[in-house]
C-alpha cells in the first residue's frame, strides 16, 4: 500500500463534547474576574479553566473559618473540590501555575518572617519530649506528672513551618500536614496523585477516608501501632486538579472512587479546546491585574492565618437570598433529579450545596474587597443569582462528565490505541509491534486487541495490508497504516 493513498476524515469514535453554556466569567467578583480573562487570553485557554482553579484555590481561604447556613439543619463548609479535565497540550500547566503562585509566595514569606519564632518552639517541643522520655524511665514519676507533660506536648502540635499548598502526597503524609496545618489548598496540574489514595502504595486497598471527610471537615482518627493517635478535630482540604481525559476515564471506571462517593464530590470542568486556533504573540497577564489578585490573596491569607484558632463563624441568606433559594431547590433541582441529572444522581443530591458553597465563597470575596475583612452580613439576592449561575455551568459539566464515565469500553480502548499512535507518531508499523506498545493490561489478548483494530479500520483511522515475511519467510503478518489526518 501506498503511504500517500488518499485519507477521508476518520468518523469520531463517540458523539464530541455537547454544546454546553460558557463559563458566567460577568458572575465573578472584581479583581477575580480581571484575572480570569487575563489568565484566558495570556494562555489562550478556556476562561473556564482559571475561573474553576481561582475559585477553588481561593476556597482554601475561608475553609476553617465559615460555614454557610441554607436552614438550621443544613450548613455547608466553603471547601470546593474541582477537577478540570482537558487534552493534551491545553496549557492546564500555565494556568494552574499562574493561579497558584501567590499561595507559594505567601508560604515562603510567612516561614521567612516566623523563622525564629518556628524554631523556638519546635526546639522547647524537643525538649519536653526529652523530659516525657526521661520522665517514663523515672521511679519517681507519678502518672500525673506524665499525663500533665503529655498534655503540654499535645498542645504543641502545630506551630512549626507552615504548608498550603500539597502536591504528590500520600494519605499518611496528608495526616501529618492536617495535623499540622489544620487546613491544606491540594493543587496540581497532574490529578495521578489520586492513586495513591486509591491503593498505589498499599496493596490496592483503598485509603480515601480522610479525602471524604475532608470534604465536609468531619472528624478524622488515625490510629498506627507505631504511634500515637492523631484526632482531626476538623480536618479541611480543598482539591483543585487537572487531569487528562483518559486518567479521567478511569477515575470513573475505579470502583473505590465510585463507590466512595469521591466522584460525586468533585466539581467538573471540560473547558473548550482552542488548540489548532491559539496564536503565540498572545498578551501576557498585566502586572497591575497581576498584582491587584496576588494582594487580593495575600489579604485572604492574612485574615486566615490570623484567626487560625477561631471558630467557624455562620454565613446566612437574607429573606430575598433565601426565597431565591428554597424557589430554586423546589423547582429546579428537584426535579432535575428524575430529569437531565438522572444519569449523575449521586453528584445531583449535593448539588443545592454546591450552590450554598460557591454563594458562601463569592460573599467572603465580596467582604474583603469592600469591608476589608470577611462578615458575618446575610447574603443578599443578587449575590445568590450569580451563585446559581456559576452553579449550573457546573452542572451541565457533571452530566457530560458522567457522560463519558459510561462510555462504551470498546470505544476506551480505541481511543487508548490511538494516543499510543500518536505517541509515537508513525505512519506504518507492524500489528505485532503495535500491540507490544498497547498491551499493558489494557487487551485480554492478541484477538482482544484485533478487534479493537477492527473498530479502527471501520471508522477510518487505519488500514491494515497483508505482507510477506521477510528473507523469502513464508510466514506473513499485517502492516497497520494510519490515517496521517490523525496528526493534523
Amino acid at each position: 500500500m501506498q503511504e500517500n493513498t488518499a485519507w477521508n476524515a476518520p468518523i469520531p469514535l463517540r458523539a464530541g463534547q455537547p454544546a454546553l453554556k460558557d463559563f458566567p466569567v460577568h458572575a465573578l467578583p472584581p479583581i477575580v474576574r480581571p484575572m480570569c480573562q487575563a489568565v484566558s487570553i495570556s494562555t489562550s485557554t478556556d476562561p473556564a479553566m482559571a475561573a474553576t482553579a481561582i475559585l477553588s484555590s481561593i476556597s482554601y481561604c475561608f475553609s476553617g473559618l465559615y460555614r454557610i447556613m441554607g436552614k438550621p439543619d443544613h450548613t455547608e463548609p466553603l471547601v470546593l473540590d474541582t477537577l478540570t479535565v482537558a487534552e493534551p497540550s491545553s496549557k492546564k500547566s500555565p494556568v494552574i501555575a499562574l493561579v497558584k503562585e501567590p499561595y507559594v509566595t505567601f508560604t515562603a514569606n510567612w516561614n521567612e518572617q516566623h523563622r525564629s519564632e518556628i524554631l523556638k518552639k519546635q526546639a522547647e517541643r524537643e525538649l519536653a519530649e526529652q523530659q516525657l522520655a526521661s520522665l517514663r524511665k523515672s521511679k519517681d514519676a507519678s502518672a500525673g506528672d506524665l499525663a500533665a507533660l503529655q498534655a503540654k506536648i499535645s498542645d504543641m502540635r502545630g506551630g512549626g513551618f507552615c504548608r498550603i499548598v500539597v502536591d504528590d502526597i500520600t494519605p499518611e503524609s496528608l495526616v501529618r500536614e492536617l495535623e499540622q496545618n489544620g487546613t491544606l489548598l491540594m493543587m496540581s496540574d497532574e490529578a495521578g496523585m489520586l492513586g495513591n489514595f486509591s491503593g498505589r502504595y498499599s496493596n490496592n486497598i483503598p485509603n480515601l477516608d480522610l479525602l471524604l471527610k475532608s470534604w465536609n471537615g468531619e472528624t478524622f482518627i488515625s490510629d498506627r501501632a507505631t504511634r500515637d493517635s492523631i484526632v482531626l478535630r476538623k480536618p479541611y482540604v480543598s482539591i483543585c486538579l487537572a487531569c487528562q481525559p483518559y486518567l479521567f476515564e478511569d477515575m470513573m471506571r475505579n470502583a473505590a472512587f465510585r463507590g466512595s462517593g469521591l466522584i460525586a464530590r468533585l466539581v467538573y470542568c471540560f473547558p473548550v479546546s482552542y488548540i489548532g486556533s491559539r496564536r503565540y504573540d498572545t498578551q501576557p497577564v498585566d502586572d497591575v491585574v497581576l498584582a491587584k489578585y496576588r494582594g487580593l490573596i495575600f489579604q485572604f491569607l492574612n485574615w486566615k492565618f490570623n484567626h487560625a484558632d477561631t471558630d467557624e463563624q455562620m454565613i446566612r441568606l437574607d429573606e430575598k437570598a433565601y426565597q431565591m433559594y428554597v424557589d430554586y431547590y423546589n423547582n429546579r433541582i428537584e426535579k432535575a433529579l428524575i430529569g437531565d441529572m438522572v444519569s449523575c444522581k449521586d453528584w445531583g443530591g449535593k448539588y443545592h450545596g454546591l450552590v450554598l458553597r460557591i454563594a458562601g465563597i463569592l460573599h467572603c470575596i465580596n467582604s474583603v474587597m469592600f469591608n476589608g475583612e470577611p462578615t458575618v452580613f446575610p447574603v443578599n439576592q443578587n449575590l445568590m443569582s450569580r451563585a446559581i449561575e456559576i452553579a449550573d455551568y457546573y452542572r451541565q459539566q457533571a452530566i457530560f462528565a458522567y457522560s463519558i464515565g459510561d462510555a462504551d469500553p470498546a470505544v476506551l480502548k480505541a481511543e487508548r490505541v490511538l494516543e499510543r499512535i500518536r505517541a509515537k507518531h508513525v505512519h506504518s508499523l507492524r500489528q505485532s509491534e503495535l500491540y507490544r506498545h498497547c498491551r499493558c493490561g489494557l487487551f485480554r489478548d492478541a484477538h482482544d486487541f484485533a478487534q479493537t483494530l477492527d473498530l479502527l479500520e471501520e471508522y477510518g483511522y487505519i488500514r491494515r495490508e497483508e505482507i510477506p515475511g521477510a528473507n523469502g519467510n513464508n510466514k506473513s503478518g499485517i502492516m497497520v497504516h494510519i490515517n496521517s489526518r490523525l496528526y493534523i
